[in-house]
C-alpha cells in the first residue's frame, strides 16, 4: 500500500507538464494522409529427420509471427504477436511463450500492453518478460515510466503435476522517472514484486523452491563536466527469499518497510560508474570503470543476475602518422566478492587487452590485438578446518589454482578493383587462444588448450549486371594434450546472387561443405548444406522474403553404425505498406 501511494504522489509531481499535452480532434482533419497501415507477416518452419530412431522429438516445428501498426492522423497503434508450435512440448510454462501486445502512441504518450518486456535499468527491472501494461510519458525533459502486471504463472500443486516446473505466481510493479538537464541527467528506479503463497503447493523439499518478495531501487546519472564524460548507477536490492519463515529483520534500511521481510531477507547493492576524458591536442583518450555486485545481488525483474565479482579498469587510445596508426588498450583487476560461507574461495584476474590498427594505403588494411588473462582462486575448506587441531598450519589445508589464458588474433583487408563496373576484395583471418591451469608452481598436465582458426575470403560485385559471388576457405584445430585429442575441421563454402525482372527479384543461392575428424574417438563428421534467399519488390511497398537451408550430416565411428541426419528449415515473410 505504501508503494502505491508513493507511486501515485511522484506521478502527481509530474503531471503538471503531462496536463499540458491535451487531445485535439480537430486535428484529425488537417494536411496530410489521415490513415496508413503498415507491417509484416511471417512464418518459419523446421523439419529434423535422423536415422537414429532413438532420439524422438517433433520432427516438425513452425512460428508464426506478425506486426500490426495502425495510423490515424498522429497516432500510432502497434499491434504484434507470435504463436508457435513449441508450447505443446511442455505441460506447464511459467512464461508463456506464444504472445500478444500492442504500443499505440499518441504525443508524449506511449501505451504498451498485453505480453510485454520492458526495461527500467540493468540493475533493477532487465528484460523480464511479463503479462500486463506499462505506460511511457515524455514530458519536454522529463521521462516517465509506469508499469505492472504478471511475471509468473502458479504452477498449482505439484502432486496433481509432476512434470511442471515448480514456480509461485508473480505479479510485479515498477516506476521510473529521469529529468535530462543542459548537460546531465539524473533519475531514480523502483521495482517491487511479490510471489503468491497460496498459488503452488506440496512441492518437494529437494526442489528448493520458495515464495519470494523483492524492492529494488537505484539512482542513475550521465553527463559531462569540463570535457569529462561520466555515468553512473547505485543500486539497492531487498530480497526475501522465504515468506514463510518467522524470524524478524533488523536493518536500519529505508525501504524495508515496504515489503515483507524477515529473517531471510537480504540487502546488496550494485554500483556501475565511468569517466572518459578526450585530449584533442594529442589525439589520446582515457577512461576509468569500477563496477561492484554484492555477492548473492538478485532481483526478480532480470533474467540473469550475475553477481559477487568487482572490477577496476584503465583504458587508452592514441591515434599516430595522422590516423594510419591507432592503439588501444585496457588493463583491468578483477576481484570475486563472497560471503563466510562452508567453501570459501577468493579469486584475483588481471585482465589485459591491446589493439591496434594499421592503414598504410587506402585499400589495404591490418587489425592486431592480444590480451592476456590470469586468474588466481585461492580455496580454503572452513569444514575441515574447525575439525582440526589448531597446530595444523594453515597453508596445508588451502588450494591454489592459477589460470592462464591467451588470445591473439590477426586480420588483413585487401581491395582488389574498385571502379564502377567491378569491385573486389579479399581478407585473411587467424585466430589463437590457450588456456593453461596451475595448481602451485606446478602446470596441471592434460589441461592446457590450444584452439587455432583460419579463413580466406574473397568477393567480387558486378554492380552494372547485378550479380556478386563470393567463396571462403576455413580451417580450424583443437589440441588438448597429446595428439590422440586433437579435432581438425575443414571447409568451403559458395554464394552466388543476382537481381532479376527490371531489379524487383533479388535472389541468392549457395552451399558449403565441412569434415571434422577426431583421432582419439576414430570418429568424423561430414556435412554438406545448401542455401538460398529471394526478395521480390511489389508496387514499391511490397516486400516478399524467402529463405531455405537443407542440411545433411553424416556421422562415422570404429565399430557403430553411421548415423545420417538431414535438417530442413524454411521462412517467408511478408512486408506491406497500404
Amino acid at each position: 500500500m505504501k508503494i502505491r501511494c508513493f507511486i501515485f504522489l511522484l506521478i502527481l509531481i509530474f503531471s503538471e507538464g503531462v496536463m499540458a499535452q491535451t487531445f485535439d480532434p480537430f486535428s484529425l482533419f488537417g494536411k496530410g494522409k489521415l490513415f496508413k497501415l503498415n507491417g509484416g507477416v511471417n512464418a518459419s518452419m523446421l523439419y529434423n529427420y535422423s536415422s537414429n530412431s532413438t532420439q524422438g522429438g517433433n520432427p516438425f516445428n513452425y512460428v508464426i509471427g506478425a506486426n500490426l501498426n495502425i495510423y490515424v492522423k498522429g497516432i500510432n497503434i502497434p499491434l504484434d504477436f507470435t504463436y508457435s508450435n513449441a508450447q505443446f512440448s511442455y505441460r506447464f510454462q511459467p512464461v508463456p511463450f506464444n504472445r500478444i501486445a500492442i504500443h499505440p502512441k499518441y504525443k508524449i504518450f506511449t501505451l504498451h500492453a498485453g505480453s510485454i518486456a520492458l526495461n527500467l535499468s540493468p540493475y533493477t527491472l532487465n528484460g523480464a518478460q511479463f503479462n500486463g501494461a506499462g505506460l511511457e510519458i515524455a514530458p519536454k525533459n522529463w521521462k516517465i515510466m509506469v508499469l505492472g502486471g504478471k511475471f509468473l504463472r502458479g504452477s498449482g500443486d505439484f502432486l496433481l503435476n509432476p512434470e511442471a516446473q515448480p514456480t509461485y505466481e508473480r505479479w510485479g510493479k515498477g516506476l521510473g522517472v529521469s529529468h535530462q538537464f543542459k548537460n546531465h541527467l539524473l533519475g531514480v528506479n523502483f521495482f517491487h514484486a511479490k510471489e503468491d503463497t497460496s498459488s503452488a503447493f506440496n512441492f518437494p523439499v529437494e526442489s528448493g523452491i520458495t515464495p519470494k518478495e523483492n524492492i529494488v531501487s537505484s539512482l542513475v546519472g550521465s553527463g559531462s563536466i569540463k570535457g569529462i564524460k561520466y555515468s553512473f548507477e547505485v543500486a539497492n536490492s531487498l530480497l526475501t527469499d522465504n515468506l514463510n519463515v518467522p524470524n524478524a529483520f533488523k536493518s536500519k534500511n529505508l525501504m524495508a518497510g515496504f515489503i515483507g521481510n524477515n529473517g531471510s531477507t537480504k540487502s546488496n547493492y550494485a554500483t556501475n560508474a565511468r569517466l572518459n576524458y578526450l585530449f584533442e591536442k594529442m589525439k589520446f583518450d582515457a577512461g576509468l570503470s569500477f563496477e561492484r555486485v554484492d555477492f548473492n545481488y538478485q532481483t526478480l525483474g532480470s533474467l540473469y543476475n550475475i553477481n559477487g565479482f568487482q572490477n577496476i579498469g584503465v583504458t587508452a587510445n592514441k591515434i599516430f602518422l595522422g590516423g594510419k596508426v591507432s592503439l588501444n588498450g585496457q588493463v583491468g583487476l578483477q576481484n570475486d566478492v563472497g560471503d563466510d560461507t562452508t567453501i570459501s574461495q577468493k579469486s584475483n584476474r588481471l585482465l589485459a587487452t591491446i589493439n591496434a590498427n594499421f592503414n598504410p594505403i587506402q585499400q589495404l588494411s591490418f587489425n592486431a590485438s592480444y590480451s592476456n588473462t590470469r586468474g588466481v582462486t585461492n580455496i580454503r575448506n572452513l569444514n575441515n578446518i574447525a575439525n582440526q587441531n589448531n597446530l595444523v598450519p594453515l597453508f596445508l589445508d588451502s588450494l591454489r589454482l592459477v589460470q592462464l589464458n591467451q588470445n591473439a588474433n590477426f586480420s588483413a583487408n585487401y581491395q582488389i578493383t574498385s571502379t564502377p563496373e567491378k569491385n573486389s576484395a579479399a581478407n585473411l583471418n587467424f585466430s589463437y587462444q590457450k588456456g593453461d591451469q596451475r595448481q602451485g608452481e606446478f602446470f596441471v598436465d592434460m589441461q592446457g588448450t590450444k584452439f587455432y582458426n583460419a579463413s580466406l575470403n574473397y568477393y567480387t560485385v558486378l554492380p552494372k549486371v547485378d550479380t556478386k559471388w563470393s567463396f571462403g576457405l576455413n580451417y580450424s584445430k583443437t589440441s588438448q594434450g597429446p595428439d590422440s585429442n586433437n579435432v581438425r575441421a575443414v571447409g568451403f563454402n559458395f554464394n552466388f546472387g543476382k537481381k532479376v525482372f527490371k531489379r524487383k527479384l533479388a535472389f541468392t543461392i549457395g552451399s558449403g561443405y565441412n569434415t571434422t575428424s577426431m583421432v582419439a574417438s576414430a570418429s568424423g563428421v561430414n556435412i554438406i548444406n545448401f542455401r538460398s534467399t529471394a526478395s521480390y519488390v511489389m508496387y514499391k511497398k511490397h516486400v516478399f522474403n524467402f529463405n531455405a537451408i537443407f542440411q545433411i550430416q553424416s556421422k562415422s565411428r570404429l565399430g557403430a553404425p553411421q548415423t545420417n541426419t538431414s535438417t530442413g528449415a524454411m521462412g517467408l515473410t511478408y512486408n506491406y505498406n497500404f
